[in-house]
Parts: structure tokens; sequence; C-alpha cells
């Protein structure tokens, strides 16, 4: 689950920012923002910060926080209950029946732990890697961009993937030029790459 919960900047306060270095307005909004995106000048886009609410399995979480050019608020399971598990998406049927199982009786001891005394800090080490977790992320959207470049991709792993898509269509809705263009300039360069590779194993 992926929630906006605020933006700071508008596409119109960053292009004011770029216009700083010239002190001129040569271009339009959506051509700088475009022009922007081309040329690789970035650092403007870390003046805009995305704030988001997010409810992951916590192997998703830890994939998450590995991008570190960000700020991470996440639930406690010293001071809070851990109260659901979610597996991964496109789990098989029969390796999904036999997790779930295994996870009830799991989160069914837990319970039972802290019902016979021991503190949420101790019973929360018998849960696995599929309970679930939340934590508020705030992110600059050039940081923003480098995630979605790598979760976005058909590598990635598919509940981190499916989350990233979640981020991506928020990004899009608040910010569309820019969106639009990081997509292009995405689009390009795995085409280049594509290309690049197969001349080399020619070459080879």
């Amino acid at each position: 689950m992926v929630r906006i919960i605020n933006s700071y900047m508008t596409e119109a306060d960053l292009c004011e920012i770029a216009r700083v270095s010239t002190g001129k307005k040569s271009r339009a909004d959506e051509e700088l923002i475009r022009f922007l995106i081309e040329q690789q000048h970035d650092s403007i886009f870390e003046h805009a910060v995305m704030t988001f609410l997010v409810e992951v399995p916590i192997y998703t979480a830890r994939q998450w926080q590995r991008h570190r050019i960000g700020s991470f608020t996440e639930k406690s399971g010293r001071y809070s209950e851990m109260e659901d598990f979610e597996l991964t998406a496109g789990c098989e049927p029969k390796l999904k029946e036999a997790i779930n199982t295994e996870m009830i009786a799991l989160f069914e001891y837990y319970g039972q732990l802290m019902k016979d005394g021991l503190k949420k800090e101790e019973a929360r080490q018998v849960l696995p890697l599929c309970t679930l977790t939340k934590f508020y992320w705030s992110v600059n959207l050039r940081s923003l961009m480098n995630f979605l470049s790598n979760r976005m991709d058909v590598h990635a792993q598919a509940d981190i993937l499916n989350n990233a898509r979640a981020v991506y269509e928020a990004f899009k809705e608040k910010y569309p030029n820019i969106a639009d263009a990081w997509a292009e300039r995405t689009h390009a360069l795995k085409h280049f790459l594509k290309e690049w590779r197969a001349k080399g194993e020619r070459v080879l």
C-alpha cells in the first residue's frame, strides 16, 4: 500500500529555481523541464519533496530503505504490536497455502508469548520477514527518480515493483511534465543500452 501524504514545491516553483542560473525566461515551463531532464540537470529536482505512507512486508521495506537518500520513520515492533503479514505478489498457490499455515501459527504464538508476559520487543523475534510494517518516506524528486529507475525495472522483485508503480502514479499526478520527461529519458537510455550490448555481443 502506498499513499501520498504531501508534496512540497510545484513544477512552476522548480522552473523559477532553475532560471536563477541564467536570470532570464527563454523557455516555457514545460519546455524547460524537458530540457533539464534531457540534459540531466537533476540537482534542480532536489528542491521538491514528496512524503508517502507505505505499508509493505518487512522484506520489501528493507529493499526500499537501501535507497538512503530519503527520510524514513518506521513502525516500531518494540513498542507496537505487529498485526499481520503479506506474502510475495505472485506467490505459487501451493507455497502460499503452506506459508499461510505457518504464518498463522507464528502469529498465534507471538500473541500467546505477550499474553504470557513477554515484552513486545522480545516476542517479535519469532516473526518472519513477511510481517507487515509501515513507514513514512520523505524523498526529493531526484532520489525518487533514482528509486523508480531501479524498482520499476523488470528485474525488480514483484512486491516492490508493484509498489514502485504506485509511487510513480502519485509522482505523475503531482508532477506530470517531470514524470513524462523522466520516463522518456529512461526509455531512451534502456533502448540505447540494449542496442549497445547487442553490438558488443556481435563483436565478441
